[in-house]
């Protein structure tokens, strides 16, 4: 029976698993932007988009587009946004 290599274990996976085009549709998750827009950006249909949006949600371990931004902060992915207006 053969080991599964270290980091195949459940959860999330290293930032250095996703690729540009992860990185890429990550930022248009971010942005706000709909499945429709990211196929835009991204040059590919609408299943295509939809698939890649589904892959990293699975590298990452979260469903949901809100979370998978939320993940992708937690692990220095994409940055955290600054409020708009100072907290007192």
């Amino acid at each position: 029976m053969e080991r599964a290599p270290v980091g195949d274990s459940a959860g999330p996976e290293s930032p250095s698993a996703l690729n540009r085009r992860d990185v890429e549709v990550l930022a248009c998750l971010a942005e706000g932007k709909s499945t429709a827009q990211i196929a835009a950006v991204l040059s590919v249909s609408g299943n295509t988009a939809r698939t890649r949006i589904r892959r990293v949600q699975d590298k990452l371990d979260v469903t949901g587009r809100k979370a998978v931004v939320r993940a992708a902060q937690d692990l220095g992915i994409l940055p955290i946004p600054r409020p708009r207006h100072p907290i007192d």
